[in-house]
């Protein structure tokens, strides 16, 4: 190697090494970022031209009089890398004290371990200013990387201690929406005022939404519901991606409702229309997304607020999302998660409540004990001190409901015998009008009030039959069913049931008027004591701080909410069954033909009664057997 190679060698090492000081963040990622393998499907050198939309969001950073720089975001457009190039840069170009708050401790050490970790490694700048984190000495952490010039702390919104770190210059929070209030107040207010001594601070928040918060007391009733990263939004100049049309070339905001499909079996080549009523293919996507330009709706006054959601993302097609809005909408927690990370809308959740006069009003004579709707049976089981409560919930397409029994077992929980009148209930078939048998086919049972260990006892011997203990956490927003854990000796796998979320899709399904979807059947042995207690709670947010948590709590203190309990565990044992609905339909459908019940279209529409050239089947008005059972309510 000549020596004017090896100066030249040199030399463009040291170039790279010292970025050039006039570099926005756009540029340093385009020159400097490399994306990794494990974090992306297009690992290699960032291309801005893949998103241009996040540019100017990156670019914001820095600009004289921008403190606060807000982004409300759907899964799938990439804020997550947006934050890391700006991490980076300051890393790198504008090396400066830095912190990144996640919402919790395990998120805060997966994202250290999972996206930051391989950048460093992966793009050489800033792979050779921190130092191995294999070394004895080193100060690349997990919580923290050291860096010449600066250093990142890596926090979470659930310690206080590790946001009242020294001061920082650069702060950046991370899933603003999942922060909780803690003893010492507001996180997000804590990590900010680490940035109250730098002039030049840059304090960025970044959220997918989820739950909007109940109105303060005294507001309004019509005023507007917003989540925190909202409320951000709404307090910034508002900026949104305004793309022009292929044909006529008008500039628009892209919205979820002009986003169109001919039928359900075409939705997978969803379309968009237009405002002046193009028809725009998913093809035209990328030429929009290049032309396209940000456009604030109120004044600039330091804040500068962008959303961007799953319709502009190069990476999902408007088909894709149109299939997936289609499974989601079969209930309330999956259109929920749609709302929030494809559309990045905040949930509004369920307020209204059906009333026990429309529910008893709803109750009607059974075709047979099973009727044709149904494709699976599930249970859920409440242990009182006295008592054991269940119900026998059947469950078709799209979330339709019809309760086939409930009954009081009367008896002491810590002896076996009223686990064996349990048992018998449970595995005591059903029958349907063509006269098969059917039983339960999954069960849960609370282990998290009376008689835990009965509990646990009696899934542990019938966990061949999917009969499952549980545990109900009333934190908004976690999931109807969790990974289970192993508890008790023997162990036995132990369902955490998000309580909340239930709660939301059985008010809304209740709401539902007409047979179909989310619709909730009752047989006309129902007394009005099971629908009181049905309706028994309802979503009240507290306010600590002032930051607001909804939950479900009882109307009265004194209210019975036996069968609302059941009703929540009956869904959690159909989330951990997990049957693909769609095979069910279709045997169902075989099934009926071989039969002789009528063409296809009598099972397309679960509860409607056999075709006319069938002879009807005997009345059923409703399981009761004997004393116990949960006709009149129970005292």
């Amino acid at each position: 190697m000549t020596s004017e190679t090896i100066t030249s060698v040199f030399s463009e090492a040291i170039a790279s090494a010292i970025p050039e000081s006039s570099l926005t963040v756009s540029q340093w990622a385009a020159t400097y970022r490399f994306l990794s393998a494990e974090r992306s499907a297009r690992p290699g050198r960032w291309r801005n031209e893949l998103a241009p939309y996040l540019v100017e969001i990156m670019d914001t950073v820095g600009k004289p009089g921008i403190r606060e720089i807000i982004l409300v975001a759907s899964a799938q457009v990439g804020k997550t890398e947006c934050c890391n190039n700006i991490l980076g840069f300051f890393m790198h170009a504008d090396p400066s004290p830095i912190i990144f708050v996640a919402e919790t401790e395990d998120k805060a050490e997966a994202w250290s371990k999972e996206s930051l970790a391989p950048m460093i490694r992966d793009t050489p700048v800033l792979a050779n200013l921190v130092g191995d984190a294999r070394s004895r000495d080193s100060n690349n952490t997990i919580g923290g990387k050291s860096f010449p010039g600066g250093h990142l702390a890596i926090a979470h919104a659930t310690s206080p201690a590790t946001l009242s770190s020294r001061p920082r210059r650069v702060v950046i929070l991370d899933e603003r929406d999942a922060f909780k209030t803690t003893s010492e107040g507001d996180p997000a207010k804590l990590a900010e005022k680490r940035a109250t001594t730098f002039e030049d601070a840059v304090i960025v928040k970044v959220s997918t939404p989820r739950d909007r918060l109940e109105l303060e007391p005294g507001a309004p009733p019509d005023a507007r519901r917003f989540t925190a990263i909202e409320l951000e939004y709404e307090n910034s100049d508002q900026r949104k991606y305004f793309v022009p049309c292929p044909h006529c070339g008008v500039y628009q905001s892209l919205a979820w409702a002009r986003v169109k499909w001919d039928s359900e079996e075409t939705a997978g080549d969803a379309y968009y229309v237009c405002e002046s009523g193009c028809v725009i293919e998913h093809e035209h996507k990328t030429e929009m997304l290049a032309r396209g330009e940000w456009r604030a709706a109120k004044p600039f006054t330091g804040r500068a607020g962008f959303f961007i959601n799953e319709i502009y993302s190069p990476f999902v097609s408007w088909g894709a999302m149109a299939l997936n809005f289609l499974e989601a909408k079969k209930n309330q927690a999956t259109l929920k998660v749609f709302v929030n990370t494809s559309l990045g809308e905040g949930w509004e959740s369920i307020t209204q409540q059906a009333s026990t006069e429309d529910l008893e009003g709803r109750r009607e004579e059974y075709e047979a004990e099973v009727p044709d709707g149904v494709l699976v049976i599930v249970a859920g089981a409440d242990v009182q001190g006295d008592r054991i409560e269940t119900e026998i919930v059947g469950i078709g397409l799209d979330g339709e409901t019809w309760s086939l029994d409930y009954q009081v077992l009367v008896g002491d929980p810590s002896q076996r015998q009223v686990w064996e009148d349990l048992k018998h209930l449970w595995t005591t078939p059903f029958t349907r009008a063509d006269g098969s048998e059917v039983c339960v086919m999954a069960a849960a049972v609370d282990s998290g009030g009376h008689h835990t260990q009965e509990v646990y006892r009696f899934c542990r011997e019938n966990a061949g039959r999917r009969w499952y203990s549980v545990k109900g956490a009333n934190t908004p927003g976690k999931p109807i069913i969790s990974k289970p854990s192993l508890q008790g000796r023997p162990p036995v796998r132990l369902f955490t049931v998000g309580t909340e979320t239930a709660k939301d899709t059985i008010a809304a399904n209740l709401l539902v008027e007409e047979p179909g979807p989310g619709y909730c059947h009752f047989p006309v042995a129902r007394g009005d004591d099971y629908f009181k207690q049905l309706r028994s709670e309802r979503p009240v947010t507290r306010y600590t701080r002032g930051v607001g948590v909804r939950k479900w709590e009882k109307i009265k203190p004194s209210a019975r909410n036996e069968a609302l309990d059941n009703r929540v565990y009956a869904m959690a044992a159909c989330a951990i069954l997990n049957p693909n609905w769609r095979k069910l339909h279709e045997a169902m459908v075989k099934k009926s033909r071989q039969a002789g019940y009528g063409a296809e279209e009598e099972l397309q529409q679960p509860g409607r009664k056999p075709a006319a050239n069938t002879p009807p089947p005997q009345s059923f008005v409703g399981r009761g057997r004997g004393p116990n059972s949960f006709t009149n309510g129970w005292r």
